[in-house]
């Protein structure tokens, strides 16, 4: 048996800025260091981290006046800002810097008076946390037939932002589906799916190419390793029934 390693794998740059933040902030001010939503959707990360003293919780009331919380790599609304400054938590943010980037977009549209048109999974906490910047201009769409079916006030005056662990292909379907319904549909000139996720799904994409089983490693809560699980079964599928069709 041939075990063929994907390139590249492993956590991007942003996931590894989050764990070394809670890390040093351990290392800094002692346990418990208290994080919004788990730092990085990774059980043995989480895990690990748990045993240094970090507590994961989903309710700042959970988290004592004063002390030192950290937001995880996948962003928060503003009202969990607000929320913590009044509980007067000493906040360490760890949001991914391109998570931050999605949010200022949606600042700035909604700030010019744009309707955002936000691609992403329904509940996802990446989600919570974007469309909190514009609650009342944002419209989720979280799949194809749902971008055939949104509704907009202007046309004219129209955005899609989108989640930045996405399928590229789910994402570029469902933008091209939104143009044609909405032509002045105004995009970012830099996509939002991150770098690290589009270098991963084409990675996997052609290790399926040379691959009867390809195992993706990583945990049922992660979106960037569901994508890949979905990339690699249906490029998988897409040979078999190739070979079965010659």
């Amino acid at each position: 048996m041939q075990v063929i390693q994907a390139k590249p794998r492993g956590f991007c740059a942003g996931v590894d800025r989050a764990i070394d933040i809670v890390e040093l902030a351990l290392e800094l001010h002692g346990a418990p260091v208290y994080m919004k939503h788990e730092i990085v959707h990774n059980t043995h990360v989480v895990e690990r981290l748990v045993a240094k003293g970090a507590v994961f919780v989903e309710d700042l009331q959970d988290v004592p006046e004063g002390s030192v919380l950290v937001f995880s790599a996948h962003g928060v609304p503003p009202t969990l800002r607000e929320e913590a400054d009044a509980r007067k938590l000493r906040v360490i943010d760890a949001t991914c810097p391109l998570v931050t980037r999605v949010h200022l977009e949606a600042q700035r549209y909604a700030r010019d008076g744009y309707e955002i048109l936000l691609v992403g999974h329904r509940g996802h906490v990446e989600m919570v946390g974007t469309m909190g910047e514009a609650p009342a201009a944002t419209t989720l769409v979280d799949n194809l037939e749902e971008a055939k079916t949104v509704h907009v006030k202007n046309p004219d005056k129209v955005v899609a932002l989108s989640q930045t662990t996405l399928s590229v292909d789910d994402v570029a379907s469902i933008m091209a589906e939104l143009k044609k319904r909405f032509p002045k549909l105004n995009t970012p000139t830099k996509g939002d799916i991150c770098y690290a996720t589009t270098n991963r799904q084409a990675a996997v994409k052609e290790l399926a190419k040379k691959c009867g089983v390809v195992i993706v490693v990583g945990s049922p809560s992660s979106s960037n390793a569901n994508r890949l699980r979905d990339l690699a079964l249906d490029a998988v599928w897409h040979k078999r029934t190739h070979k079965a069709t010659q």
